[in-house]
Formats: structure tokens, C-alpha cells, sequence
């Protein structure tokens, strides 16, 4: 009985992923096709409309976007929307934190983590987290560092305020230590050295 749990959880983490991901992209593809298919048959002639270009026009309605946010003159008008968003009760948090995580995604240096440090709590207990300013002043306390820690497995963290000796810098990169910490280390050594990308 043991045997067969064992080799369903095993097809359950194999199968699980890949139902998450592609029911994501599934939805994605829904929403945006939901969205865009009105309007696109207004526009279009009559017969022409065919499933998918509403996916395809999001695309490039948000690539057009992103140009028009480079730009001097819409990129300050945009910051001002952003502002007022920010300052907009109710909306701010929701707000504030899908920027701030996109931003990070998209890999804007402004708001990228600054590396990865290691900090020891005891003699031999240590937390990996990532920098996201290294010079934080709380009242009487100067020269703080911010550290996030995410949690294995979850959406969310703690940011820890600590000295800078506190702190060990890591040579690795950001993303590499993001995937360990979030998976929380289920890569094993001889599967990392087969495989040095993860």
C-alpha cells in the first residue's frame, strides 16, 4: 500500500507543475481573448475575426506600452498615475505590492535586490536572504541593511533590519538564490552538478 501512495506522490509532483502552468497560461489566454474579442469584431470586418488575435493584440498592446512608458514625456505621466494610485485608498496596497513585484521581475535596478547575503542567527544557524537596500536608518540606528527573506514554497517574506557585520555576502547570482531558497534546497548536489543551470 506504501509502494503505491509513494509512486502517486511521485506522479502527483510531476503532473502538479505542469497543471498549474499550463492552466495559468490557459486562463491568461482566456481573459485576454475575453477581453479584446468585442472590440476587435467592432474593428474588423465582419467574418475576420479568428480565436487567438485577441491574445496576439494584448501582446502588443502591452509591448506598445512598454515603449510608451520609455519615452520622456508619457513615462512622467505615467509616474503621476502611479503616484495618485499609490495615495488611492483601498487601491494603494494591491497596487503598490503588483508594481513593486513586477518591477523586480522585469529587473529594473532601481528596485533589483542588490545580492545575496547569509545571515547567522546563532553558532551555526544560518537564513539566506537578498539585500534590497543596504543603507537603512531606523531612529538611533544608522547604516542598517534590508533583507528579505522569502519563505520555501509561499508568496511572501519577512524584511529583516540588521547591521552590516551581520551580514555575510554571497558571490551568486540573484536569481540562483531565488530558486534554492523558494524550493527550499530540494536540489541535491549530484543533480546540481548535472544540471549547473538551476
Amino acid at each position: 500500500m506504501r509502494a503505491i501512495i509513494n509512486t502517486f506522490l511521485k506522479g502527483l509532483v510531476f503532473a502538479l507543475p505542469l497543471v498549474v502552468t499550463f492552466g495559468l497560461l490557459y486562463w491568461l489566454f482566456v481573459k485576454a481573448e475575453g477581453l479584446l474579442e468585442i472590440p476587435l469584431q467592432w474593428v474588423l470586418p465582419e467574418g475576420a475575426y479568428v480565436t487567438g488575435m485577441g491574445l496576439v493584440s494584448a501582446i502588443v498592446l502591452i509591448f506598445m506600452l512598454g515603449v510608451l512608458v520609455q519615452t520622456y514625456i508619457t513615462k512622467h505621466i505615467f509616474r503621476l498615475f502611479g503616484e495618485l494610485m499609490a495615495h488611492t485608498p483601498l487601491v494603494k496596497t494591491l497596487y503598490t505590492t503588483a508594481r513593486d513585484f513586477m518591477e523586480l521581475v522585469a529587473g529594473d535596478k532601481d528596485k533589483a535586490m542588490q545580492g545575496v547575503v547569509v545571515i547567522t542567527l546563532d553558532s551555526d544557524i544560518r537564513l539566506m536572504g537578498f539585500v534590497t537596500n543596504d543603507d537603512v536608518d531606523l531612529g538611533e540606528h544608522e547604516g542598517l541593511i534590508a533583507v528579505y527573506l522569502p519563505m520555501s514554497y509561499q508568496v511572501g517574506g519577512y524584511t529583516l533590519l540588521v547591521p552590516a557585520e551581520r551580514c555575510e555576502r554571497i558571490n551568486m547570482p540573484v536569481k540562483k538564490a531565488m530558486q534554492q531558497v523558494l524550493t527550499a534546497h530540494v536540489v541535491r548536489k549530484d543533480q546540481a552538478r548535472s544540471n549547473p543551470k538551476v
